[in-house]
């Protein structure tokens, strides 16, 4: 038996038409069409986890009632009131150093003790490893290493120079001093340039003979007469050490002459009422009686040396 076969692939093809026509309902839209479309809803999830419910707010009178609630804490130290309910809480605490009544309340407190005053000295004794910087920094001294020149000029007449100094040397420190005296070191300290050991710098020199004259500037005759009693007595004991230096000094025609002589050209400027000069005159010989004493000690035990 022959079946005629176009019919049945006439069938198949429309089927196919209609199921590729139905295939096609979730294709992507046209712009147009994506414009126009609407999101669907997604279908509710199922779960079995347990309902959250919410806490029951709490009542307005919650705080009167309990105010040392860890809720009714919070923030509170910017509150009106919490620090005059809690005057001692950490969040009042801070910062009180700042205000008035807190050293009055606490006075025995850490911020409120000031650091106990270090006593000063009126010698010091060099140490190994000293030097005029460290001990003028020390606060027992002077409390800033910049006023070592001060230690310098007091103690000229043992120490030859600023940059060399021994143990055991006793450093004598000069205390009721004028500001514009510390002013003039300190400029000196920060100005002075290098340090050379075993020579006395110019500039050191040079900040010596500014300090003389302007301690000699505002002399009285006061000072003046006890400059030179003091020169007198440094005279005498050079004198009995066998140490008298010779001085160039422009009051005596520039020419070296023995410290007893220029000593008593300053007792001729004081009795002629000229102080400042006096007392110039007169540190200078007090200054080089002193090293010539210090220098006859050195050379007392030299032996002879041989080439």
């Amino acid at each position: 038996m022959t079946i005629n076969a176009t019919p049945i692939r006439t069938l198949l093809a429309l089927l196919a038409v209609t199921v590729v026509a139905t295939g096609c309902v979730t294709a992507k839209p046209t712009e147009t069409e994506a414009g126009t479309a609407t999101v669907a809803t997604p279908a509710p999830a199922t779960s079995t986890a347990t309902a959250i419910v919410s806490a029951p707010a709490k009542p307005d009178d919650w705080c009167d009632r309990y105010p040392d609630s860890f809720v009714c804490q919070e923030d509170k130290a910017d509150s009106g009131d919490w620090c005059t309910r809690h005057p001692e809480s950490f969040v009042c605490q801070e910062d009180k150093a700042d205000s008035g009544d807190w050293c009055t309340r606490h006075p025995d407190s850490f911020v409120c003790q000031p650091a106990a005053p270090v006593p000063s000295i009126s010698a010091y004794v060099v140490q190994g490893g000293d030097h005029l910087w460290g001990i003028s920094s020390q606060p027992k001294v002077y409390g800033d290493p910049y006023q070592w020149p001060l230690l310098f000029k007091r103690n000229r007449a043992d120490i030859r120079d600023a940059d060399l100094i021994y143990p055991g040397q006793l450093i004598q420190i000069e205390r009721d001093l004028t500001d514009f005296q510390i002013q003039e070191a300190i400029d000196h300290a920060r100005t002075r340039g290098a340090w050379s050991l075993g020579v006395t710098e110019a500039t050191d020199l040079k900040y010596l003979e500014a300090t003389q004259a302007s301690e000699a500037s505002t002399a009285t005759a006061d000072d003046a007469a006890q400059m030179i009693a003091q020169a007198s007595a440094d005279v005498d004991a050079a004198k009995g050490a066998g140490g008298v230096w010779r001085l160039i000094d422009s009051a005596t025609g520039g020419k070296a002459v023995s410290i007893s002589k220029l000593l008593k050209t300053a007792k001729a400027k004081l009795e002629a009422g000229d102080a400042s000069e006096a007392y110039r005159m007169a540190k200078r010989v007090s200054e080089a009686a002193q090293m010539g004493i210090a220098q006859a000690a050195e050379q007392a035990d030299a032996g002879p040396v041989y080439n």
